[in-house]
């Protein structure tokens, strides 16, 4: 008898916190699926699992294959095998990697190597990060065709777009799976050679190599939104106007009236450049030039802070310190100047894959914003002959059932609507880290508040905090934050940092070291918590917490 199939989550996390959409789950997931994981199968000579499914969509979470996970894993050498790759395996599974071992200098490792470089040249990490920086280039100069009228198209050849994108993202995807497989085996081994070489026991120093670096996109939009926020602080009649009115409001007050006009340039240039950023991590939210209003309120929020570039300039020189401390300790110490060459080496690519790692989904966003205008167009058609009850319902079917329906083969109705009533119940619970092909969704239990004080995660960002708890189960919510409030969430989203970096600390359920609320914690010093289970469900907003990242708990004090 075969056995079942075991799936797991907890990688999939890192990038896919939270319910996702039946059309995001089919464009990115089959995109993934057939642009990166079944050409690193093949890649990895493993192709009695090319067909194996990859991916299972499970109670609106995205779910990964264990098996194949662990044959690629079982290939790599094992000092790339770290405690924190093996967080991504149930505890089964993690028990049967420990006792493989493959050197190095292996001739599996050598065979591994020769058949990589026979198939893709871009795979190798001195030559994958110039390969991202050359297709980013390509699609920015391709952005300008990316204005289409889709109004002005018929069906089919909307459909014909959505396929042009297809292609164009999967070979940007292309480039990017080598340099997200980077990012998880240099950070974790630049750890491990600075813990083995340099003394660094607690990875206190190591910690730091990846904060204050350039060219991370989501930070340098927050200091843009900072000048612009100074720009109006200078001026008394906008700051005024910021001051008394929200939103689209300011933006339609500001538009009219001369004394506005230049913020109004500013903000439209800065809309040009970034509006294809989501308010969410999922294809169903709109981007920042559909609800501009959005970006206004987070440039009112950030009225008097310049926490991102005083940020920047102390964690800049803080990890420049680290990184001349670790090399001194290298440097002095058993053969030292060779340690220090492959330290060198692993740290540098470590950087590098670092930023593309946060980098890689603000320029997924700018494919994901012209599928979005794509099938929001679809779904406005639908609606207007009663197809569909509002017209981003169509979100709630995959790309496939979209196309089949616009050549007539398929009614839409009955089904959107049931799977949204679907949708709103997966809210509402938390499935299971690892699950089989015979797993049910359980009923949606609530937990007694009053009976946990205490709960258990992962420190991201080191440091001790107590204050107000704000709870974020929604994006809309991000607004209501307060400053100095302790965000408590599922996940944490790009598109939120200029609200996050407020933020006196986060507890955050799902996620691991390199996921984004990680990232933005450790980048503004903020104490922070990952795989906090349960806390979504245990906290309310005014709760009073108590972050505690040496004890790896959150506290929280009952009324």
């Amino acid at each position: 008898m075969q056995s079942k199939t075991l799936w797991t989550k907890t990688l999939s996390e890192e990038f896919w916190s939270g319910v996702v959409s039946p059309l995001m789950f089919s464009i990115a997931g089959g995109l993934i699926v057939e642009r990166m994981a079944r050409k690193g199968i093949r890649m990895a000579g493993l192709r009695n699992l090319e067909n194996e499914p990859f991916f299972k969509h499970f109670g609106g979470q995205v779910y990964l294959n264990v098996r194949i996970l662990e044959e690629i894993v079982k290939l790599i050498p094992s000092v790339f095998l770290t405690p924190e790759m093996l967080k991504f395996f149930p505890r089964e599974i993690q028990q049967d990697l420990t006792g493989v071992h493959v050197g190095f200098f292996s001739r599996q490792t050598f065979r591994l190597l020769f058949r990589l470089f026979g198939l893709d040249r871009h795979w190798a990490p001195f030559f994958n990060y110039r390969a991202f920086e050359t297709v980013v280039a390509q699609l920015e100069e391709r952005k300008s065709r990316y204005t289409a009228n889709e109004k002005a198209m018929d069906t089919s050849e909307l459909l014909e777009r959505s396929d042009m994108l297809w292609r164009e993202m999967g070979d940007y995807l292309d480039v990017v799976t080598w340099s997200m497989v980077f990012a998880y085996v240099f950070h974790p081994l630049t750890e491990i050679l600075a813990r083995n070489w340099a003394g660094d026991s607690q990875n206190e120093l190591a910690h730091a190599l990846t904060v204050g670096l350039d060219g991370i996109k989501t930070f340098e939009i927050n200091r843009e939104m900072e000048r612009i926020a100074e720009g109006v602080e200078r001026d008394s009649h906008l700051t005024r106007t910021f001051r008394t009115a929200k939103g689209r409001t300011v933006l339609q007050s500001l538009k009219r009236n001369p004394k506005g006009r230049n913020f109004y340039a500013q903000f439209t240039e800065f809309l040009e450049k970034h509006g294809h950023r989501f308010n969410g991590r999922d294809i169903l939210y709109p981007t920042w030039r559909e609800c501009p209003e959005i970006v206004v309120d987070m440039i009112r929020m950030n009225m008097g802070s310049d926490r991102t570039r005083r940020s920047f300039e102390l964690q800049s020189q803080k990890r420049k310190q680290a990184e001349a401390k670790l090399k001194e300790r290298i440097r002095h110490g058993t053969l030292g100047n060779g340690k220090l060459a492959l330290f060198t080496l692993s740290m540098q690519y470590s950087q590098k894959y670092f930023v593309i790692r946060e980098n890689m989904r603000y320029h997924s966003d700018i494919f994901l914003e012209q599928f979005r205008k794509v099938y929001l167009e679809i779904g406005r058609r639908w609606k207007s002959k009663a197809l569909l009850k509002r017209a981003d319902d169509v979100v709630y079917l995959t790309r496939p059932e979209i196309e089949a329906a616009c050549r007539g083969a398929t009614k839409v109705l009955a089904e959107v609507e049931t799977r949204k009533r679907e949708y709103r119940r997966y809210s509402s619970f938390r499935t299971p880290e690892v699950i089989t092909d015979d797993t049910r969704l359980p009923p949606p239990v609530r937990m007694p508040k009053e009976h946990v004080n205490v709960l258990h995660g992962v420190a991201a960002s080191y440091g001790n905090v107590t204050g107000v708890a704000r709870v974020i189960r929604q994006p809309r919510d991000i607004l209501a934050f307060q400053k100095g409030e302790i965000l408590v969430s599922g996940y944490a989203d790009p598109s939120w940092t200029p609200i996050l970096s407020m933020a006196a600390g986060m507890v955050i359920e799902a996620g691991g070291f390199l996921s984004h609320g990680s990232i933005v914690a450790r980048e503004y010093g903020i104490p922070a918590l990952v795989q906090v289970e349960g806390c979504l469900e245990r906290i309310t907003t005014g709760n009073r917490l108590e972050v505690d990242t040496g004890h790896k708990c959150v506290r929280v004090e009952r009324e």
